[in-house]
């Protein structure tokens, strides 16, 4: 059963209170938190496990963790408590790893800020919350690559992805765009997301057309030039194909699903 966060804390920390010190003093976490660190730094510690602060990476710490970090650092912080499945799954999830969508991390947490501040819409806040811990968890779900490297590639490679797929991208293109050869990056792609590139590009465009296909009357041909099929007739054959459904047959029975009781 999902718990909502509750006792939440959250904002900007630069550390500046410690004036001269080198380390922070050890503290004992009573809440879950989760630090979007916006600049590299040193160390942080939890439990004794150290992790280098790099920009962008996020640490996750659990209730009763004993934490201090070595200064400078600079960190967006949400801090918060909660039980059941999302208690659970931030227990077993990686406790530190890098952001795949860090501009996305920085302005859903401004927007939490802001919001708990004012105090004037809690159901804005948690649906803000809830959209922030669910791309934390992404994050925390991709495993690292092989031979020391981290994932940032990927990551890199999605953000190309997503911002082009409307376009006619080739697997050269992608991997051109994170300077690797397109054999050696299709190869690490496929083994860190167990999708192919291709694949990827696909779901990426059958998402966009889905959602052109809920709340609009584009023609069918628009709306595969508009997520990068090219044709009517092989974007309708690729949506069948993941979808089991055309995507004229798809609009109508999601229409339809209104008058449904």
């Amino acid at each position: 059963m999902l718990t909502l966060p509750y006792d939440i804390t959250c904002g900007y920390y630069d550390c500046s209170e410690f004036g001269d010190l080198k380390v922070s003093p050890k503290r004992r976490a009573v809440k879950y938190e989760i630090e979007f660190f916006l600049e590299d730094g040193f160390s942080t510690y939890a439990d004794g496990n150290a992790y280098t602060i790099k920009k962008h990476h996020i640490q996750i710490a659990t209730p009763g963790q004993v934490r201090y970090s070595h200064l400078p650092f600079k960190t967006m912080y949400l801090k918060f408590l909660t039980e059941g499945e999302l208690a659970e799954r931030l227990t077993k999830a990686p406790a530190y790893f890098n952001s795949s969508h860090p501009e996305k991390m920085i302005e859903l947490l401004n927007e939490i800020i802001l919001l708990n501040e004012s105090k004037t819409n809690e159901l804005l806040m948690q649906s803000r919350i809830l959209s922030f811990l669910s791309l934390v968890l992404s994050d925390a779900t991709i495993p690292k690559l092989q031979s020391g490297q981290n994932y940032e590639i990927i990551a890199k490679a999605k953000r190309y992805i997503e911002a082009n797929y409307h376009r006619g991208i080739s697997l050269q293109d992608i991997a051109c765009a994170v300077n690797l050869s397109p054999i050696y990056f299709h190869n690490i792609f496929t083994a860190v997301t167990g999708l192919s590139p291709h694949n990827y590009l696909i779901s990426c465009r059958i998402t966009e057309a889905k959602k052109q296909l809920w709340n609009t009357n584009i023609p069918l041909g628009i709306v595969a030039e508009n997520c990068g099929f090219g044709c009517q007739q092989y974007f309708s054959r690729i949506f069948k194909k993941e979808t089991g459904t055309t995507p004229g047959k798809y609009r109508k029975e999601f229409q339809q699903n209104y008058l449904q009781e």
